[in-house]
Parts: C-alpha cells; sequence; structure tokens
C-alpha cells in the first residue's frame, strides 16, 4: 500500500486479538525486514520503521485499519523535572517534543491509586530517535484510536530514559489497562519483550520509578489487593494482560509479553525491599471455620520495622500476635488486615461449615522449580494451601470456575496438578474442592512459558545424569522439564556452561501429562566437569541444573 508521502510509524488497529506481519519500503524494491504485531492491543500497534518508508506491505488474516505517522522533526530538549530525593528524572512531556499542539482534549480526571501496571508497547527495540517513537505513540492513541491523550502515565526507552505520559502529573486515570483503568498508574516499556528481556537500564529505571511510587503511595508493592474497577484481587504490580479475565475488561492482551511477564515477580519482591521498611510476613492469608478462633501470625522483622495493624471489619483482629476471629451465624466472609503496611486476607467459613480447605496466596507454583513465576500453559503444577485432603477423601482443583484439572497427587498442605493447556494467559483463579467443600477463590498467575527441569538424562546409557554418570561431551543429552507451554513455535534455546548447545527437539513427552522433554548436543568443547543447564523458551529461562560432562 502507497502512503503518498513518506512516514516512519505505521498504526494498526483492530478490535480483535490476532497477529499480522508488516514490512515497509522507500522505493517498492528494497524492503525492511518483516515485523510481527499484535493486534487487538491496548491502544493498536505500532510498527517503527526508523527510517522513512512511502510503500508497507501488511500480511493479515482479518480486517485492520491503518495509520501512517511521520512524528515530524519536533523541537526536543529532553528537559527533565527533578523531584525530591529518591524519585527518578522524568522527561517532561515539552521535553520529548509534546508541546501546546498536543494537549489533551478534555480536562484530566483523577483518582487514587491502588495499581501499578506494566506494559510493553509491542513496537520496535531499537531506534535512532525515541522520543519520536514516543510521539508516534501519542498520535495512535489520539489521533487513531480517538483518545483524550497518551493511554500511559509513564514510558521507560530501552536506553532507561523515563519519559512522562498523559498529562496531569501522578493519579491521573489513563487509557492502558483494558476499560478498567480508574486506580491504575501505567508504566509502558517501549518495545517488544514476548522473547527478548529488556534492557538493564530500562529495567533499573522501572524498579526506580516503581520503588518511588511505591513509597509515596504506602502500596505493598510485594502483595495482592482488590482492584476495584475490575473486581479481580490482583498484585500491586501488576502486567496489562491481568485485567483479561475480569468481565468487566475490554479484551484479552499478550502484553506486557512473556520475557518481561515472568521478570515481574522478582520486580515486586525488589520493589518491596527498596521502598521503606518492610516485615517478611509468612502467610498472606487465613482460613478459619465458622466457630471463634486464632492463629499466630508468622513474619520476620530483620529491620526492627514498627509493626501497625488495621482491621477493615469488626468481627477480625490482631491481639498479642496473633489474628483472632468472632463466631460467625452467618454465611461465608472475609476481610483485609493491614499487618505492617502489608495486606493478609482473612476468609471464615459460615454457618456449620467446618475447616475449609485453603489455598496459599502465591501457593500456586511451577512443579519442579516451586518459584515465584506465573505458571505456564499445560505444565505441571504444584498447589500449597491447608486442609486440601482428607485421608479416604477426594480432592478436585477448579480451574477458573469450570476447568477441572487433573489432579496427580494431594496431601493435607500440597497439590500437584496438570494446568489445562486452554487456560488463558494472565490472571487466573483456582479453588480446591475437598470432599464438597470449597475453598476460597484464590488468584495466581498464568504465562506462555515459564520452563524448569526435573533431571536430565545421558541418551548414550539411559542413565539420569549425575558426577558418578557424566554426559560425554559431543554427545545427545535429554532434559525432562515443565513449563514450556503449548506452543510448539515458541523460540527456545540451551545454554551449558555458558556454551549454546545445539538443540534437536523440544515438545512433550509421549505418555506424560504437562511433562515435556528438551533433546540436545552437549557442546563439543566444553570442558570436563559439572556445569549449569539453563533453557530458555520465549524470554525466560529456568532455573539452573546442574549436569556433568566428561570428555
Amino acid at each position: 500500500m502507497n502512503a503518498g508521502a513518506s512516514f516512519r510509524a505505521l498504526g494498526l488497529i483492530s478490535e480483535e486479538h490476532f497477529h499480522a506481519r508488516v514490512r515497509g519500503s522507500q522505493d517498492g524494491v528494497n524492503w525492511t525486514e518483516w515485523r510481527d504485531a499484535e493486534l487487538g492491543h491496548e491502544g493498536g500497534s505500532l510498527v517503527w520503521f526508523d527510517s522513512a518508508v512511502s510503500v508497507v506491505e501488511v500480511m493479515a488474516a482479518r480486517p485492520l485499519r491503518l495509520l501512517f505517522i511521520e512524528p515530524g522533526a519536533a523541537k526536543v530538549s529532553l528537559e527533565r523535572r527533578l523531584g525530591t530525593a529518591g524519585e527518578p528524572e522524568v522527561v517532561t512531556r515539552t521535553g520529548w517534543g509534546c508541546g501546546a499542539n498536543c494537549a489533551p482534549r478534555e480536562a484530566p480526571v483523577f483518582a487514587p491509586v491502588t495499581h501499578l501496571v506494566v506494559h510493553h508497547s509491542a513496537g520496535a527495540n531499537e531506534s535512532r530517535d525515541w522520543p519520536a517513537v514516543i510521539r508516534s505513540i501519542w498520535v495512535l492513541h489520539v489521533q487513531g484510536n480517538g483518545w483524550n491523550d497518551i493511554g500511559y502515565n509513564y514510558l521507560v526507552d530501552p536506553n532507561g530514559v523515563i519519559y512522562e505520559g498523559r498529562a496531569g502529573g501522578n493519579g491521573v486515570i489513563g487509557a492502558h489497562f483494558s476499560g478498567v483503568n480508574t486506580g491504575t498508574m501505567g508504566v509502558c516499556m517501549v518495545g517488544t519483550y514476548s522473547s527478548q528481556a529488556p534492557s538493564a537500564v530500562a529495567v533499573e529505571s522501572l524498579k526506580r520509578l516503581l520503588t518511588w511510587h511505591s513509597a509515596r503511595l504506602k502500596l505493598d508493592a510485594s502483595g495482592q489487593t482488590l482492584h476495584a474497577a475490575s473486581g479481580l484481587t490482583l498484585n500491586v504490580i501488576s502486567g496489562h494482560r491481568d485485567a483479561g479475565l475480569s468481565p468487566r475488561a475490554s479484551g484479552a492482551t499478550e502484553c506486557p509479553g512473556n520475557a518481561l511477564y515472568t521478570y515481574l515477580p522478582r520486580l515486586r519482591q525488589e520493589v518491596a525491599g527498596g521502598a521503606g521498611c518492610s516485615i517478611r510476613l509468612a502467610r498472606r492469608n487465613y482460613c478459619f471455620s465458622s466457630q471463634p478462633g486464632g492463629s499466630l501470625v508468622e513474619f520476620e522483622n530483620p529491620l526492627g520495622c514498627e509493626v501497625g495493624v488495621e482491621s477493615s471489619s469488626s468481627w477480625v483482629s490482631v491481639q498479642g500476635g496473633r489474628i483472632e476471629v468472632a463466631a460467625n451465624a452467618g454465611g461465608r466472609r472475609s476481610a483485609d488486615l493491614r499487618i505492617g503496611g502489608q495486606v493478609v486476607q482473612v476468609v471464615q467459613g459460615g454457618g456449620s461449615e467446618g475447616e475449609l480447605p485453603c489455598v496459599a496466596r502465591g501457593g500456586v507454583v511451577n512443579g519442579a522449580s516451586f518459584d515465584g513465576r506465573p505458571v505456564a500453559l499445560g505444565s505441571i503444577v504444584s498447589l500449597f494451601g491447608t486442609g486440601l485432603w482428607r485421608e479416604g477423601g477426594q480432592t478436585q482443583v477448579l480451574v477458573n470456575g469450570n476447568l477441572n484439572a487433573t489432579v496427580f497427587a494431594a496431601t493435607a498442605n500440597q497439590v500437584n496438578f496438570a494446568l489445562p493447556g486452554n487456560a488463558r494467559i494472565g490472571s487466573a483463579r483456582v479453588e480446591v474442592v475437598r470432599d464438597g467443600v470449597r475453598s476460597p477463590e484464590t488468584m495466581f498467575w498464568v504465562t506462555e512459558a515459564a520452563p524448569a527441569a526435573f533431571v536430565a538424562q545421558n541418551f548414550d546409557d539411559g542413565e539420569l545424569n549425575s558426577l558418578m554418570r557424566p554426559v560425554k561431551a559431543g554427545r545427545p543429552l535429554v532434559v525432562y522439564l515443565t513449563g514450556i507451554g503449548v506452543n510448539r513455535q515458541l523460540p527456545w534455546e540451551v545454554r551449558i556452561g555458558g556454551q549454546s548447545a545445539e538443540r534437536l527437539f523440544l515438545g512433550a513427552t509421549p505418555g506424560f501429562i504437562g511433562l515435556g522433554q528438551a533433546n540436545l548436543i552437549v557442546p563439543e568443547a566444553i570442558e570436563a566437569g559439572e556445569h549449569p543447564l539453563v533453557v530458555i523458551v520465549s524470554g525466560a529461562a529456568s532455573p539452573e541444573l546442574r549436569v556433568a560432562v566428561t570428555k
């Protein structure tokens, strides 16, 4: 398609969620590489060419709308707004070339912020002119979508530069969280992070920005709380895709991409650790029967922080270091406590309900590594809690209310199951049904891929790899793992001792639910000894597995 004039960016807009491919040319002979674009992305998808083009080719299975964007050579000063101690520098709107000509169409609207939402722009990861990219996003959002202003509150480019987004300052309601924007502050990492991690300097800027706002707003960066607009109990630091489970949301998205999304648990811990005095809670939720009772609050306080307590309801309190609940003759009820500024959920059964099965917040984890990343579609998952199984009884796991997961094994405190491959990425709900008694719903998070290995097996002798049974350099090795996802088109690689291994196969292990295998050739040049092995799928790296090699 010929635009009739040169442009550096192309906006693709559709309400439906699908992928398209785009390339551009100035003369119709020499073309850029094909670029992938996600449609249905909040605000549309921006393809950045960096150099001017005048012709584009688009491969798409469904109709879409195109917007040709030339952001111009605006006067750019990169003027920074300097705040108080600890506040990161931010390039003002004027600094990135958004002057009086891009004022908001309407006066900003404000609301208290309860959640910080991380995005990626799903655009270029390289550019010689990042302010022009920011201006192009503004054009796409305002002229393409008819919005009041750019959707994000802040943007961070791959060089770590932070830009002021929507006008109005902190607390202004943006347009970035699938139509349930109230109560959120949106930060966009400029680029595509589906299978590539953001740069270290960009991540550091994101961390500083969120740490500053968490401290300023007194948010529990490592915790979860109700997001009123979506009706979901979400992580205080969430990804855009987390809105998707809400019936109030406008649709689903892959944003902020698998590589960035699987980093968010670590980001939460780093932000919480830098946001001020913090205790370490052993549990984030407690379940009680309808009878009066209590439980000791378990936490560490290495910095000697002041541990204040606030209760949202009269029937639950903390006394002498114990959570105490009154008798309940009505229906099941729940309340939030704030202990040392961190949110703890308390649920009490109603009427004649006895012990409730109780899934621990943050207790749905990868079955191989038990790490805190989102769990992958189709993977083996471990679920931790209390009262999950009784001898002679039956335990079921329900995902999103209607997906009955395959349960492998259950004890009172742990259930191992296979996450259905047709669950959706982003936020999800889980319930354990023990002998007909349902646990309170608990949120957990799902992603495309988050690999973790169980064991490695030498192909030549069929033995499990160990120091006593090493694999020979240059020979095949089989790694059994979970969390590789259900999409066999995802990019993957294996590194042993920092060296790339030749890839043979990545896929499901025949006859086993949720188990996968990576077949590979150990590098010929690797030294004898024990080395760390890492499998990387769609930008998410497995925890290290130690493998022994001989020459």
